[in-house]
């Protein structure tokens, strides 16, 4: 490891459990190649990561101004929430304010950096405590109901009962919460630190910590440009009823996104190629992109096991 490198250098979290360990290690990869001089990376296991110190130690080798640390999380005073769909690490991003200070950059596992993160740690938060994406499919169920396109009235149904359950927040501008730029001294200094930690709160909404940081930040949230988080590409942004300023606005997210977001349940380092979905086939752009992103997941997992000397995955 080197010595820790100037405090203007962009301060990288992870929080991953067993499941999310390999694929993190190509997230890092990832955003260790795009992003020239000094960094700072910080990762959390939530669980015992064997290959940890040895992947570290090839990393920190491989990069050496970027200054890397391992601080594990312990989530045992949390088992007996609820897991639902999404793991219990997850929630465990809520802990940040509590574990760092000053600026801080977080990535999900499962994202794709493609350009240098500079600018996006550069980001004027213009006062709110943290950057973050729109979700996008959140936004074209928007989109839908305001064209009255086919399946509107549930769309519109779906939206007010999920604003409904989230202490009624703006759906327009729901984010999601797996590309974070946060202010971690303005969120104490705005007393929102302890609600924030609340993980137990998480257990009443769906989405967990997504919504719940929805929630308590409805108002502290500077939006970022959709590149920062794109999921599998953002196909759906480009359906016939999307306005076209909403899909311009959309597009470089589509075309060449800035992070690659493997978003849902189907994740690409579950096949070495997309397994078949009949309900794409009458949607080409979306296969073509799901193809394109899968293959180049490959291509950095790839990388990321010669710089580590070992297979990620078997």
């Amino acid at each position: 490891m080197t010595d820790a490198p100037a405090v203007d250098a962009p301060h990288i979290l992870h929080f991953y459990d067993a499941a999310f360990a390999a694929c993190t290690r190509v997230s890092l990869l990832t955003a260790l190649e795009c992003t020239p001089g000094p960094l700072r990376v910080t990762l959390h296991p939530t669980e015992p990561d064997a290959q940890l110190a040895a992947d570290v130690h090839a990393l920190a080798e491989a990069f050496p101004e970027a200054a890397l640390a391992v601080r594990e999380v312990d989530l045992s005073p949390y088992a007996h929430l609820p897991r639902g769909r999404l793991p219990l690490a997850a929630r465990s991003r809520l802990l940040m304010p509590r574990l760092h200070d000053g600026r801080a950059l977080y990535l999900d596992g499962d994202t794709l950096v493609r350009r240098s993160l500079r600018p996006l740690w550069e980001t004027d938060l213009q006062g709110a405590c943290l950057g973050a994406a729109l979700a996008p499919g959140v936004q074209v169920h928007c989109a839908q109901v305001a064209a009255r396109a086919p399946g509107w009235r549930t769309a519109q149904e779906k939206l007010a009962k999920r604003s409904a359950r989230l202490d009624g927040i703006d759906m327009a501008r729901y984010v999601n919460n797996g590309v974070m730029v946060l202010d971690l001294a303005r969120i104490r200094a705005e007393g929102l630190d302890a609600a924030m930690a609340d993980i137990d709160a998480t257990a009443r909404y769906t989405s967990r910590d997504q919504d719940y940081m929805n929630v308590i930040f409805r108002d502290r949230i500077h939006l970022i440009d959709p590149t920062w988080n794109s999921g599998w590409g953002n196909p759906r942004t480009r359906e016939r009823f999307v306005p076209t300023q909403m899909q311009d606005r959309f597009r470089a997210s589509r075309d060449d996104p800035a992070i690659l977001h493997f978003t849902g349940f189907e994740k690409p380092w579950q096949a070495p190629t997309p397994p078949f979905q009949l309900h794409l086939l009458t949607k080409p752009f979306e296969r073509s992109s799901r193809a394109r992103w899968w293959a180049e997941f490959h291509a950095a997992r790839d990388r990321a096991e010669a710089v580590l000397g070992r297979r990620l995955w078997p």
